[in-house]
């Protein structure tokens, strides 16, 4: 601070002095940030049962189990729907990103000097990815790809380039709300303690899914597995009368059954005879053996998702474990290795759900999101051989056993959020 500033600096000062910087590049600047767990350090907001706003529904501990928070599904996770914090110090820098799961989150400033914040909203995308890769001169490497390599470009370069760029200063007290997909960028103007956090609306869905596929064929690891927050969802709220919510993961849910039921059928066709639910033995054991304890190595793989060695796809619903080595594949990458090895050999498949389950669940969700929109007009199947979402599942070929029905009902109110548009960036006190 006192390097560049005589006194303290408002943010228009810091913001002219920060872009005379990045742009004459004739200096070089070394700061400071952190990103602070808070499970592990503790958060800024009251967590204490007895502390005035513990409970408040502001609070960002309390936030990500918000009842119009469809993330209050997935339970904890890091850096998703357990807040952290950021510290700064002038200068210190969020460069142009978006979500990598699109993913709307809120920030909340605890204390200290302002942040500048810019945001792209995100129906400039195709703009934004053309003239990044114009600027950059990226090479083939697609625009958007290039901004996950911290890049930071002047709000006033992408306004000449016909880019909507908006503004806003946050200071202490306030909270800024970023939206699904928007591209956003922030400045701190000095030390300053920020506090994040996720959440999703029921709208968020078919583009949280498109994302999940993308990541998926960009083999980059997710903080967390689209297939279990969808089955998540499912579980939870096919009794429940959230018509907004059922409709929106309907089709979903059926697209997920339809690649799945599809993956395992070529995989069966191509020899794979070895397959087990989590937490039991292979099925090709007979009945008096069928009790046996599951040998100790396999004790930590059938009670959590596991990443693919390719791809980093968590793997929720199912896998392909090759036993020897404990390597472990997404039924996609299996169906590869398989073709390129043209042998089985030595790999298992894993399961959480067999097709029953499968096309019941599916079945149920989509019967009663008919139901809620008024169509059908006659009798629904939910459990039967009729398929509300009109879609037939590949035919039944697997060896494994049909395993008992185990669903859990978690009753959960569900808000009907408004999808109008709304600015993509906003201070509010």
């Amino acid at each position: 601070m006192t390097m560049c500033f005589n006194k303290e600096p408002g943010a228009a000062e810091v913001e002219q002095e920060y872009w005379r910087i990045v742009e004459q590049r004739d200096t070089h600047v070394t700061v400071h940030c952190g990103k602070v767990d808070t499970s592990t350090h503790g958060s800024g907001f009251p967590t204490g049962k007895s502390e005035p706003f513990s409970k408040h529904g502001w609070n960002l501990t309390v936030l990500p189990n918000n009842s119009g928070s469809i993330l209050r599904h997935l339970g904890a996770v890091p850096g998703v729907t357990i807040p952290w914090l950021n510290i700064g110090m002038v200068f210190s820098t969020s460069c142009w990103s978006r979500d990598q799961n699109r993913l709307p989150y809120i920030d909340y400033l605890h204390t200290g000097a302002d942040c500048i914040w810019y945001s792209v909203p995100a129906e400039e995308k195709a703009k934004m990815d053309k003239v990044v890769h114009t600027l950059l001169q990226a090479n083939g490497t697609p625009g958007l790809e290039m901004l996950e390599k911290n890049i930071m470009i002047s709000p006033e370069v992408l306004c000449r380039e016909g880019i909507k760029v908006h503004r806003t200063v946050q200071r202490s007290g306030q909270f800024v709300v970023c939206f699904p997909g928007a591209f956003v960028s922030k400045v701190c103007c000095g030390y300053s303690v920020s506090e994040t956090v996720h959440f999703a609306t029921p709208h968020w869905m078919n583009l949280g899914y498109q994302a999940a596929k993308d990541l998926k064929c960009r083999r980059i690891a997710k903080p967390f597995s689209m297939e279990k927050l969808l089955y998540q969802i499912a579980t939870a709220e096919s009794k429940r009368d959230n018509g907004l919510l059922l409709t929106t993961i309907s089709a979903l849910l059926k697209d997920l059954r339809n690649i799945e039921m599809r993956q395992r059928q070529e995989l069966y066709k191509a020899g794979l005879l070895s397959s087990a639910r989590y937490g039991t033995h292979d099925s090709s054991l007979g009945p008096g053996e069928g009790r046996k304890k599951p040998r100790g190595k396999w004790l930590a793989l059938e009670s959590s998702e596991r990443r693919c060695q390719i791809c980093q796809h968590l793997c929720y619903l199912s896998m392909v474990v090759q036993e020897t080595d404990n390597v472990v594949f997404c039924l996609e990458c299996a169906l590869r290795y398989v073709e390129k090895h043209k042998s089985c050999r030595g790999l298992k498949m894993m399961y959480r759900y067999d097709e029953e389950q499968i096309n019941s669940l599916v079945n149920q969700v989509c019967g009663r999101a008919m139901l809620k929109n008024g169509g059908g007009g006659g009798a629904v199947v939910i459990n039967g051989v009729g398929d509300p979402c009109h879609g037939l599942s590949p035919a039944k070929a697997s060896p494994a056993k049909r395993g008992p029905r185990k669903r859990a009902t978690v009753e959960v109110s569900l808000a009907r959020l408004s999808s109008s548009h709304i600015p993509k960036a906003a201070a509010v006190s």
